[in-house]
């Protein structure tokens, strides 16, 4: 933000401000350590936190104090609509104090802003500052570790048009802020909802109606056919920019659950000279080096690299079924590659992995289950990106 853009239409912070206070303001370090215990259970009064604000979630993870500390901290008491700020961790970064039911109190190394609502409208202000958050950072300083004092915020220029068109502006942004906490809230709930799923349906956990009898465990390479892909010589440009899409795990990580389209394509004679090979559509494609574990389903007929292993089920084994269990695998194998010696898959390893079946169309109603799951997170995901 340029010096040249602060017309009359702007106003320094600090003229802003009822208050301005941290919570040393209460008195010496060791008053405050004689006054102040902060306890893990719930007691009188929160003290709010960066955690708080960073988690949205303002019903759970509180610290509290008593109500003599309370008392004593009776500075830096926080109330709903006002604006919090990262004195230290990432500092300049704002928070907006919602109305949690509760007393409140300043956590250590955060200003409390109090904005005097006859000059200016909390929200209006508190997004100023969100929408321009690079340079409220650049007024922070420091070799090591970086801060930003009382002065600094003071002489921040925060534009502020009339009053009343402030309220009108903070009542559109806080209702479109709310939407999308609103789906951001729905979004989170339907993918551990989905997780719990994961875990009950791919485990036997949970059966449906109508299908019965024990699963079978059976080894990955006894019921699919496996190969790694290949990469033509990039020297050679011939091999390249032909009608054969070629999956790298960056095409994977980008579109997720199905591969519609890559970033490069392959010549025939690129395939005829490398260890490339053609997958048929429904191949499960698996991510052996990088992003270690990552899945997806050939949705057209493709090549891969060599980081990447073309698995083909026959058919005991639905293709989605394995997918979803491969997914469901996901974080232990990474964290099998993170704890050992071997930080890589192979063919090999993949083939004797081990994996438990029920009948086929138990394995199609499980995945159509999943499936359902995972389009209620995209639709969720395409209203948040709308509102963003």
């Amino acid at each position: 933000m340029k010096s040249s853009t602060f017309n009359s239409h702007y106003s320094l912070l600090g003229d802003l401000l009822a208050l301005l206070t941290d919570y040393h303001a209460n008195g010496a370090y060791e008053k405050l350590k004689e006054n102040v215990t902060l306890l893990d259970k719930e007691n009188y009064a929160v003290m709010i936190r960066t955690t708080n604000f960073e988690s949205k979630n303002f019903s759970e993870n509180f610290i509290y104090v008593d109500k003599h500390a309370y008392e004593y901290l009776k500075k830096s008491k926080v109330y709903p609509n006002d604006l919090i700020m990262n004195k230290i961790a990432n500092p300049g970064t704002v928070y907006f104090m919602p109305n949690i039911g509760k007393p409140v109190s300043l956590g250590m190394n955060l200003f409390l802003l109090r904005i005097d609502k006859s000059k200016a409208d909390p929200y209006f202000v508190y997004s100023f500052l969100r929408q321009n958050e690079d340079y409220v950072k650049s007024f922070a300083s420091g070799s090591t570790t970086k801060t930003i004092t009382k002065d600094d915020v003071r002489k921040l220029r925060v534009y502020s048009p009339p009053l009343p068109e402030q309220i009108k502006i903070a009542e559109i942004l806080s209702t479109w802020d709310n939407a999308i906490n609103t789906v951001q809230k729905l979004l989170a709930n339907s993918q551990q909802q989905k997780k719990a799923l994961m875990q009950q349906l791919l485990t036997g956990k949970k059966r449906f109606a109508g299908f019965e009898g024990e699963w079978e465990e059976k080894r990955l390479g006894d019921i699919s056919d496996m190969n790694s892909g290949g990469t033509p010589k990039s020297s050679v440009p011939e091999f390249y920019n032909g009608d054969f899409p070629w999956v790298s795990i960056a095409d994977m990580t980008k579109q997720g659950k199905f591969i519609n389209f890559t970033e490069r394509y392959i010549t025939g004679l690129g395939i005829e000279n490398s260890s490339a090979r053609l997958y048929p559509k429904n191949t499960i494609l698996y991510a052996m080096y990088a992003s270690i574990g990552e899945s997806s389903i050939a949705n057209v007929e493709c090549c891969s690299s060599q980081a990447i292993l073309g698995i083909r089920t026959r058919k005991e084994l639905y293709y989605e079924f394995l997918y979803f269990y491969l997914c469901f695998l996901k974080e232990e194998i990474k964290l099998q590659g993170q704890q050992g010696t071997q930080s890589n898959l192979n063919a090999g390893m993949v083939k004797d992995f081990k994996i438990k079946l029920p009948s086929l169309p138990e394995q199609q109603k499980i995945a159509a289950v999943l499936t359902t799951a995972d389009q209620e997170i995209d639709n969720l995901r395409a209203q948040l990106n709308h509102l963003k």
